[in-house]
């Protein structure tokens, strides 16, 4: 965005100012600052003369908005996404419960065990059997694949697909909803 602020050239060829902002104009004007059409960079922040300010590239936007979905799937799995056991139950839905549980399911397949204990979201402790574990695997695998296979999938055909950085920008990353 373009701004009309004092400043001082500091390199004339890539158009970089510093910009005189919390003080009088007066102040500007007495140690020879000069009003003028400025913007700040997003790509390192600076200020330039207008017409000479480095932004991102369409290619550059799109990779940006791709890692902001990667690591918005990533923690939101981490941090957010859980299972509904039952009415007083949850179990986030990590990678690490995924294996967990996996390690459980395995171990009922051959008889090493009869039942294991987990500890709910809410604190409680849980006596599991095979079937418990596996509604919870499906539960767990469902919702990682709705957030990998079905959500991110989706932003990424969206930023994939966008033709400027206005339509990249306008993509909206919320695995919450």
């Amino acid at each position: 965005m373009v701004e009309n602020l004092y400043c001082e050239i500091l390199d004339n060829e890539t158009g970089l100012v510093q910009v005189g902002v919390g003080c009088p104009e007066e102040y500007y004007q007495e140690i020879g600052m000069q009003k003028r059409n400025v913007e700040q960079s997003e790509k390192d922040f600076q200020w330039y003369l207008e017409g000479k300010c480095p932004h991102f590239t369409l290619e550059e936007t799109k990779q940006i908005k791709y890692e902001e979905a990667l690591m918005g799937a990533k923690e939101f799995i981490e941090y957010q996404a859980v299972y509904q056991f039952d009415n007083n139950n949850s179990i986030e839905a990590t990678d690490g419960n995924i294996g967990k549980m996996t390690a459980y399911a395995l171990a009922f397949q051959t008889g090493t065990l009869d039942k294991v204990y987990w500890t709910s979201k809410e604190d409680n402790v849980l006596e599991l059997d095979a079937n418990d574990v596996l509604d919870i695997l499906t539960g767990l695998g469902e919702i990682q694949s709705a957030i990998w296979n079905v959500k991110f999938v989706a932003y990424k055909n969206a930023i994939n697909n966008a033709s400027t950085i206005q339509e990249v920008q306008q993509i909206v990353i919320n695995y919450a909803v």
